[in-house]
Protein backbone atom coordinates (compact mmCIF):
# COMPACT_ATOMS: atom_id res chain seq x y z
CA UNK A 1 0.00 0.00 0.00
CA UNK A 2 2.73 2.46 0.89
CA UNK A 3 4.25 1.77 -2.46
CA UNK A 4 1.27 2.75 -4.57
CA UNK A 5 0.75 5.85 -2.30
CA UNK A 6 4.38 6.42 -3.10
CA UNK A 7 4.20 5.93 -7.03
CA UNK A 8 0.84 7.78 -6.89
CA UNK A 9 2.43 10.93 -5.41
CA UNK A 10 5.42 10.45 -7.82
CA UNK A 11 2.95 10.98 -10.80
CA UNK A 12 1.46 13.50 -9.46
CA UNK A 13 4.04 15.37 -8.95
CA UNK A 14 5.79 14.67 -12.02
CA UNK A 15 2.10 15.84 -14.10
CA UNK A 16 1.97 18.90 -11.86
CA UNK A 17 5.46 19.71 -12.92
CA UNK A 18 4.84 19.06 -17.06
CA UNK A 19 1.33 21.37 -16.30
CA UNK A 20 3.84 24.07 -14.59
CA UNK A 21 6.01 23.86 -17.23
CA UNK A 22 3.93 24.72 -20.02
CA UNK A 23 1.79 26.72 -18.23
CA UNK A 24 5.29 28.76 -17.60
CA UNK A 25 5.78 28.68 -21.25
CA UNK A 26 2.94 29.96 -22.52
CA UNK A 27 2.98 32.68 -20.27
CA UNK A 28 6.48 33.68 -21.18
CA UNK A 29 5.41 33.28 -25.60
CA UNK A 30 7.27 30.15 -26.01
CA UNK A 31 4.55 28.28 -28.08
CA UNK A 32 4.31 30.68 -30.73
CA UNK A 33 1.28 30.34 -32.70
CA UNK A 34 1.63 30.05 -36.44
CA UNK A 35 -1.15 29.83 -38.76
CA UNK A 36 -1.80 29.20 -42.63
CA UNK A 37 -1.93 32.73 -43.86
CA UNK A 38 -5.89 31.44 -45.47
CA UNK A 39 -6.65 30.69 -41.66
CA UNK A 40 -6.67 34.37 -40.80
CA UNK A 41 -8.06 37.74 -42.02
CA UNK A 42 -5.74 41.03 -41.65
CA UNK A 43 -6.61 44.40 -42.02
CA UNK A 44 -7.10 45.50 -45.36
CA UNK A 45 -4.41 47.10 -47.62
CA UNK A 46 -5.04 48.93 -51.38
CA UNK A 47 -4.09 46.98 -54.24
CA UNK A 48 -3.40 43.60 -54.28
CA UNK A 49 0.22 41.67 -52.39
CA UNK A 50 1.87 38.53 -53.11
CA UNK A 51 3.91 36.60 -50.02
CA UNK A 52 5.38 33.99 -49.38
CA UNK A 53 4.98 30.98 -46.15
CA UNK A 54 6.19 27.60 -46.19
CA UNK A 55 7.20 27.78 -50.09
CA UNK A 56 3.85 28.57 -51.10
CA UNK A 57 2.52 31.86 -52.44
CA UNK A 58 -0.35 33.64 -51.55
CA UNK A 59 -2.58 36.60 -52.63
CA UNK A 60 -3.57 39.41 -50.32
CA UNK A 61 -6.71 41.51 -51.22
CA UNK A 62 -9.31 42.68 -49.22
CA UNK A 63 -7.71 41.64 -46.14
CA UNK A 64 -7.90 37.53 -47.09
CA UNK A 65 -5.36 35.32 -48.64
CA UNK A 66 -5.67 32.88 -51.06
CA UNK A 67 -3.04 30.24 -51.92
CA UNK A 68 -1.76 30.30 -55.34
CA UNK A 69 0.78 27.87 -55.28
CA UNK A 70 1.53 24.51 -53.61
CA UNK A 71 3.45 24.38 -50.76
CA UNK A 72 6.08 23.18 -53.11
CA UNK A 73 9.84 25.56 -52.62
CA UNK A 74 8.08 28.60 -54.14
CA UNK A 75 9.87 32.16 -53.63
CA UNK A 76 11.15 35.06 -54.35
CA UNK A 77 8.07 35.99 -56.64
CA UNK A 78 7.73 39.75 -58.80
CA UNK A 79 5.78 40.92 -61.52
CA UNK A 80 6.15 40.74 -64.68
CA UNK A 81 3.53 41.53 -67.79
CA UNK A 82 2.26 44.45 -66.23
CA UNK A 83 1.26 42.28 -63.27
CA UNK A 84 -0.84 39.66 -65.25
CA UNK A 85 2.02 37.38 -64.15
CA UNK A 86 4.59 36.54 -61.85
CA UNK A 87 8.13 35.42 -62.06
CA UNK A 88 9.52 32.91 -59.05
CA UNK A 89 12.16 30.84 -57.74
CA UNK A 90 11.43 27.02 -57.25
CA UNK A 91 13.81 25.97 -55.38
CA UNK A 92 15.14 22.25 -54.90
CA UNK A 93 17.35 20.76 -52.70
CA UNK A 94 21.09 21.45 -54.62
CA UNK A 95 19.35 23.91 -57.51
CA UNK A 96 17.27 26.46 -57.73
CA UNK A 97 15.11 27.25 -61.14
CA UNK A 98 13.05 30.79 -62.34
CA UNK A 99 9.28 30.22 -63.58
CA UNK A 100 6.80 32.34 -65.17
CA UNK A 101 3.46 31.86 -63.46
CA UNK A 102 0.00 33.09 -63.87
CA UNK A 103 -1.58 34.85 -61.18
CA UNK A 104 -3.44 31.70 -60.28
CA UNK A 105 -0.55 29.64 -59.87
CA UNK A 106 -0.32 27.91 -62.95
CA UNK A 107 3.58 27.29 -64.83
CA UNK A 108 3.64 29.12 -68.17
CA UNK A 109 7.07 28.44 -68.63
CA UNK A 110 10.37 27.57 -67.21
CA UNK A 111 12.88 30.27 -67.75
CA UNK A 112 16.25 28.54 -66.91
CA UNK A 113 17.39 24.96 -66.27
CA UNK A 114 19.75 24.84 -63.70
CA UNK A 115 20.31 20.80 -62.94
CA UNK A 116 23.07 19.49 -64.73
CA UNK A 117 22.65 15.80 -65.50
CA UNK A 118 24.57 13.28 -63.24
CA UNK A 119 26.18 13.06 -60.04
CA UNK A 120 28.35 16.22 -59.47
CA UNK A 121 25.58 18.21 -57.81
CA UNK A 122 28.53 21.26 -57.18
CA UNK A 123 27.51 21.98 -61.27
CA UNK A 124 24.50 22.75 -60.71
CA UNK A 125 23.63 26.43 -60.56
CA UNK A 126 21.42 28.67 -58.47
CA UNK A 127 19.12 31.67 -59.43
CA UNK A 128 17.42 34.30 -57.00
CA UNK A 129 15.60 37.31 -57.10
CA UNK A 130 14.24 37.72 -60.57
CA UNK A 131 13.40 41.32 -61.72
CA UNK A 132 11.86 42.53 -65.06
CA UNK A 133 13.22 45.70 -66.02
CA UNK A 134 10.24 48.34 -66.93
CA UNK A 135 9.29 47.95 -70.49
CA UNK A 136 9.50 43.85 -69.61
CA UNK A 137 12.04 42.78 -72.32
CA UNK A 138 14.70 42.15 -69.90
CA UNK A 139 14.77 39.49 -66.69
CA UNK A 140 17.71 40.53 -64.25
CA UNK A 141 18.42 37.60 -61.56
CA UNK A 142 21.40 36.22 -59.57
CA UNK A 143 23.35 33.39 -60.44
CA UNK A 144 26.40 31.62 -59.72
CA UNK A 145 29.24 31.66 -62.50
CA UNK A 146 31.30 28.77 -61.75
CA UNK A 147 34.51 29.20 -60.58
CA UNK A 148 36.85 26.69 -62.55
CA UNK A 149 38.82 25.74 -59.45
CA UNK A 150 36.26 26.03 -56.73
CA UNK A 151 33.06 24.95 -58.11
CA UNK A 152 31.78 24.91 -54.41
CA UNK A 153 32.51 28.98 -53.80
CA UNK A 154 29.15 30.49 -54.64
CA UNK A 155 29.86 34.12 -55.26
CA UNK A 156 26.48 35.52 -57.34
CA UNK A 157 26.76 38.04 -60.02
CA UNK A 158 23.58 39.30 -61.45
CA UNK A 159 22.80 38.46 -65.31
CA UNK A 160 20.09 39.61 -67.28
CA UNK A 161 18.27 37.89 -70.20
CA UNK A 162 15.76 38.35 -72.91
CA UNK A 163 12.57 37.67 -71.03
CA UNK A 164 11.01 35.32 -74.44
CA UNK A 165 10.86 31.90 -72.93
CA UNK A 166 12.31 30.96 -75.79
CA UNK A 167 15.77 32.93 -75.42
CA UNK A 168 18.53 30.89 -74.24
CA UNK A 169 20.88 33.75 -73.98
CA UNK A 170 22.14 35.57 -71.29
CA UNK A 171 25.12 38.70 -70.39
CA UNK A 172 26.85 39.26 -67.44
CA UNK A 173 26.65 42.25 -65.52
CA UNK A 174 28.00 42.59 -62.32
CA UNK A 175 31.54 41.20 -61.24
CA UNK A 176 31.51 40.32 -57.61
CA UNK A 177 33.99 40.55 -54.83
CA UNK A 178 35.11 37.20 -54.46
CA UNK A 179 34.21 35.04 -51.00
CA UNK A 180 31.43 38.10 -49.76
CA UNK A 181 28.39 35.84 -51.37
CA UNK A 182 28.21 38.39 -54.26
CA UNK A 183 25.91 41.11 -55.53
CA UNK A 184 22.41 40.33 -54.76
CA UNK A 185 19.09 42.18 -55.00
CA UNK A 186 18.72 43.63 -58.62
CA UNK A 187 16.46 46.62 -58.82
CA UNK A 188 15.99 47.58 -63.07
CA UNK A 189 16.03 51.49 -63.64
CA UNK A 190 13.79 52.83 -66.72
CA UNK A 191 16.90 54.08 -68.41
CA UNK A 192 17.95 50.39 -68.43
CA UNK A 193 20.92 50.38 -65.53
CA UNK A 194 20.29 49.22 -61.86
CA UNK A 195 20.62 49.38 -58.33
CA UNK A 196 21.81 46.06 -55.92
CA UNK A 197 23.58 45.01 -53.00
CA UNK A 198 27.17 44.64 -53.66
CA UNK A 199 29.55 43.24 -50.39
CA UNK A 200 33.13 43.83 -49.77
CA UNK A 201 35.71 42.57 -47.06
CA UNK A 202 37.70 45.16 -45.47
CA UNK A 203 41.35 44.32 -43.95
CA UNK A 204 39.80 42.88 -40.39
CA UNK A 205 37.87 40.23 -42.61
CA UNK A 206 34.49 42.24 -41.81
CA UNK A 207 32.10 41.68 -44.57
CA UNK A 208 30.17 45.27 -45.55
CA UNK A 209 26.85 45.68 -47.44
CA UNK A 210 26.67 48.59 -49.89
CA UNK A 211 23.77 50.20 -52.57
CA UNK A 212 25.30 50.34 -55.71
CA UNK A 213 23.91 51.53 -59.17
CA UNK A 214 25.52 50.51 -62.27
CA UNK A 215 24.35 52.23 -65.94
CA UNK A 216 25.69 48.73 -68.14
CA UNK A 217 26.92 45.79 -68.22
CA UNK A 218 30.36 45.33 -66.54
CA UNK A 219 30.93 48.90 -66.10
CA UNK A 220 32.53 49.74 -62.85
CA UNK A 221 29.33 51.19 -61.03
CA UNK A 222 29.44 53.37 -57.62
CA UNK A 223 28.27 53.15 -54.49
CA UNK A 224 25.11 54.91 -53.24
CA UNK A 225 26.21 53.84 -49.36
CA UNK A 226 29.46 54.03 -47.29
CA UNK A 227 30.64 50.65 -46.10
CA UNK A 228 29.42 51.57 -42.64
CA UNK A 229 26.05 52.12 -42.98
CA UNK A 230 25.66 47.83 -43.64
CA UNK A 231 23.11 49.16 -46.29
CA UNK A 232 21.50 46.27 -48.72
CA UNK A 233 18.22 45.06 -50.27
CA UNK A 234 16.86 48.32 -52.31
CA UNK A 235 13.64 48.83 -53.01
CA UNK A 236 12.79 51.59 -55.52
CA UNK A 237 9.74 53.87 -55.34
CA UNK A 238 7.38 53.54 -58.91
CA UNK A 239 8.58 57.16 -59.88
CA UNK A 240 12.12 56.27 -59.45
CA UNK A 241 12.02 59.37 -56.19
CA UNK A 242 12.89 56.89 -53.16
CA UNK A 243 14.89 54.42 -51.90
CA UNK A 244 13.98 51.94 -49.07
CA UNK A 245 16.63 50.02 -48.28
CA UNK A 246 17.30 48.04 -44.85
CA UNK A 247 20.96 48.66 -42.86
CA UNK A 248 22.51 47.35 -40.50
CA UNK A 249 25.33 49.17 -39.21
CA UNK A 250 27.34 46.52 -37.66
CA UNK A 251 24.29 44.57 -35.93
CA UNK A 252 23.10 41.05 -36.33
CA UNK A 253 21.25 41.32 -34.02
CA UNK A 254 18.26 44.56 -35.67
CA UNK A 255 18.54 46.57 -38.39
CA UNK A 256 17.13 49.79 -39.82
CA UNK A 257 14.78 50.44 -42.59
CA UNK A 258 15.42 53.67 -44.19
CA UNK A 259 14.33 56.02 -46.99
CA UNK A 260 16.38 58.48 -49.13
CA UNK A 261 15.58 60.52 -52.14
CA UNK A 262 16.91 59.32 -55.40
CA UNK A 263 17.39 61.50 -58.75
CA UNK A 264 17.70 58.54 -61.21
CA UNK A 265 19.06 61.21 -63.61
CA UNK A 266 22.49 62.08 -62.02
CA UNK A 267 22.41 58.62 -60.17
CA UNK A 268 23.17 60.28 -56.60
CA UNK A 269 20.89 59.83 -53.34
CA UNK A 270 19.96 61.95 -50.45
CA UNK A 271 20.81 61.24 -46.79
CA UNK A 272 19.11 58.16 -45.55
CA UNK A 273 15.97 58.89 -42.96
CA UNK A 274 15.67 55.81 -40.50
CA UNK A 275 11.75 54.94 -40.70
CA UNK A 276 11.78 52.12 -38.33
CA UNK A 277 14.71 51.03 -35.83
CA UNK A 278 14.83 48.17 -33.57
CA UNK A 279 12.97 45.25 -35.11
CA UNK A 280 14.96 42.92 -37.62
CA UNK A 281 13.08 44.25 -40.44
CA UNK A 282 13.75 43.18 -44.13
CA UNK A 283 12.12 42.64 -47.34
CA UNK A 284 11.36 46.32 -47.96
CA UNK A 285 8.89 47.28 -51.00
CA UNK A 286 6.69 50.38 -51.95
CA UNK A 287 3.03 50.55 -52.85
CA UNK A 288 2.42 51.71 -56.15
CA UNK A 289 1.44 55.12 -55.05
CA UNK A 290 5.32 55.24 -53.42
CA UNK A 291 3.01 56.89 -50.32
CA UNK A 292 3.71 53.57 -47.82
CA UNK A 293 6.44 50.71 -47.12
CA UNK A 294 5.58 47.20 -46.26
CA UNK A 295 8.35 45.29 -44.99
CA UNK A 296 8.72 42.18 -42.70
CA UNK A 297 10.01 41.61 -38.98
CA UNK A 298 9.09 39.32 -36.19
CA UNK A 299 6.48 40.90 -33.58
CA UNK A 300 8.98 39.84 -30.34
CA UNK A 301 12.42 39.16 -30.38
CA UNK A 302 12.93 35.23 -31.87
CA UNK A 303 9.70 35.56 -33.49
CA UNK A 304 8.06 34.86 -36.65
CA UNK A 305 8.26 37.12 -39.49
CA UNK A 306 5.07 39.43 -39.99
CA UNK A 307 3.70 41.65 -42.67
CA UNK A 308 3.90 45.59 -41.31
CA UNK A 309 3.94 48.58 -43.10
CA UNK A 310 5.17 52.65 -42.68
CA UNK A 311 4.36 55.37 -43.89
CA UNK A 312 7.69 56.66 -46.95
CA UNK A 313 7.23 60.27 -45.99
CA UNK A 314 6.53 62.69 -42.51
CA UNK A 315 6.33 61.06 -39.78
CA UNK A 316 6.61 57.81 -39.46
CA UNK A 317 3.31 55.81 -38.70
CA UNK A 318 4.35 52.16 -37.92
CA UNK A 319 1.33 49.21 -38.27
CA UNK A 320 0.92 46.32 -38.11
CA UNK A 321 -0.89 43.84 -40.28
CA UNK A 322 -0.36 40.15 -39.67
CA UNK A 323 0.64 38.69 -36.29
CA UNK A 324 0.56 34.72 -35.92
CA UNK A 325 1.71 34.04 -39.82
CA UNK A 326 5.71 32.89 -40.55
CA UNK A 327 6.28 34.86 -43.88
CA UNK A 328 9.39 33.79 -45.44
CA UNK A 329 11.61 36.53 -44.61
CA UNK A 330 13.46 36.21 -47.98
CA UNK A 331 11.24 36.84 -50.15
CA UNK A 332 9.59 40.95 -50.03
CA UNK A 333 6.46 41.08 -50.82
CA UNK A 334 4.72 42.26 -54.41
CA UNK A 335 2.53 44.84 -54.13
CA UNK A 336 0.32 45.72 -57.02
CA UNK A 337 -2.45 48.50 -57.71
CA UNK A 338 -6.09 47.21 -58.37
Amino acid sequence: MRWLIGAGLVIAMLAFGIGVYHAAGYLKGERPSVHRPTQVTAPPLPGTMYLVQSGAIYRFQHGSFTQVTADDGWMQPAPASGGNQLVAVRREANYSDLYLLSTTGRVMSQLTHNSVPGPAVENNHWSFYPRFSADGSTLFYDYDPKDPYNPYRVDFAIFASPSSPSSRSSSQWTDPNQYTGGDVYPVPLRDGGILYAKYSIDDASQVHAQVWVQKRARSAGQALTTPELGCGQPALSADEKLIAMICTKGSNQSAELDVATFDPATLTMGSPATLVSGQLVTAPVFSPDGKTIAYLAPSSPGGNFQLWTVTSTGPASVRSITSDLGLDSTSAPVWLGG
